[in-house]
């Protein structure tokens, strides 16, 4: 009963992997195998010595130099030795480190390497659970691990609302974390935006890679055609056929509405956007919401599969949508004092 009482007064730690770091015997050709072989981008490498690959907005995998790993972590398991890897809890201040690693020590880990401040700014330290396996507890506060816990505490429906930011299709980048299925539930999400008179009138075009490219051409050419530099022009198909992915969003009224369905149709469309744009932000996907006049080239209804313009249809949106490495600060000109008539909380 008394370490039942003991154990009580440990407090919780959240279950969570933000890195697993593999000790392989050669960085350069593991890196080959990652970046050459399947296609990975890293988020951060030091030559020879460690690369970073986000896998997914909380998680980062980390090739690390077998060397180095022994040198900071102990031998790596040959009978006795070490697992070949560990897997790190990584916190937002530096004294959670030493919380965290009392509670796992309270629960029967073994310490390994109390918390230590290291030489890149960091502060970690080490412990074994009871089979054996090493997890590094660490507060990182460099740009990569502030953005995973920036990730980490976006959980509520607020904290999406307010850190979602659109990202620029130039830094919209690919990877494995980046699930195409997930627009496919983000449009289900969409699609439950509100709407009078139950219109339902938005409808979803998610482009294949072919697609995507032909897009990408015809905004060339209607920027060439509608005055703008060959350079600007070249500039932009390119930022357009490098994002990762694209879905073009439209409204259809009805045959019979009138001026103010159609300005409410409009606006449940665009309402659909943003409920896909903060569902795929939920899940670390960033996205750039478009109106660009592509939609003005001979080319872009067919695409879409429609050999004329739909009737009583309007293009809302060309969303782009991607990874991204670091969200833009956020930005506002406005205070809520200065865009709210507040008659409720209103003096006198």
């Amino acid at each position: 009963m008394a370490t039942v009482a003991a154990l009580d007064t440990i407090p919780d730690v959240d279950a969570r992997v933000n890195f697993i770091t593999l000790a392989v015997a050669d960085v350069a050709d593991a890196r080959r195998f990652y970046v050459d072989g399947l296609g990975w981008s890293p988020s951060f490498e030091a030559e020879g010595e460690v690369v970073f690959f986000r896998v997914s907005p909380t998680l980062v995998l980390a090739l690390w130099s077998a060397a180095a790993f022994e040198g900071e972590v102990g031998a790596i398991r040959s009978g006795d030795g070490h697992p070949p890897f560990t897997l790190a809890h990584n916190v937002p201040a530096r004294d959670q480190v030493d919380e965290v690693l009392a509670a796992a020590t309270a629960a029967g880990a073994e310490l390994l390497e109390p918390g230590t401040p290291r030489e890149w700014g960091g502060y970690t330290g080490y412990f074994s659970d009871p089979d054996g396996f090493v997890w590094e507890v660490a507060y990182n506060p460099g740009k990569l691990g502030v953005a995973l816990m920036e990730a980490t505490t976006v959980t509520s429906t607020v904290d999406v609302i307010r850190t979602r930011r659109s990202v620029a299709q130039a830094k919209l980048v690919n990877g494995p974390a980046l699930d195409h299925r997930e627009v496919v539930e983000a449009i289900e999400s969409a699609r439950w935006a509100p709407n009078h008179k139950r219109t339902e009138p938005w409808r979803f075009y998610l482009l294949d890679d072919d697609r995507k490219e032909r897009l990408a051409n015809l905004w060339g050419e209607q920027l060439e055609r509608t005055g703008s530099a060959p350079e600007r022009a070249s500039a932009k198909r390119d930022d357009w056929a490098n994002a990762p992915g694209v879905v073009i969003v439209t409204s259809t009224s009805r045959p019979e509405a009138d001026e103010v369905m159609r300005l409410e149709d409009y606006a449940a469309s665009a309402c659909a956007v943003q409920n896909l744009c903060l569902h795929l932000w939920s899940k670390g996907v960033a996205t750039k919401w478009s109106t660009a006049g592509v939609t003005e080239h001979e080319g872009f209804w067919p695409l879409l599969g429609h050999a004329e313009p739909p009737a009583d249809t309007r293009v809302v949106s060309v969303l782009f949508y991607g990874l991204v490495e670091e969200a833009p600060k956020a930005h506002r000109k406005l205070g809520v004092s200065e865009v709210l008539v507040d008659f409720r909380h209103a003096e006198g």
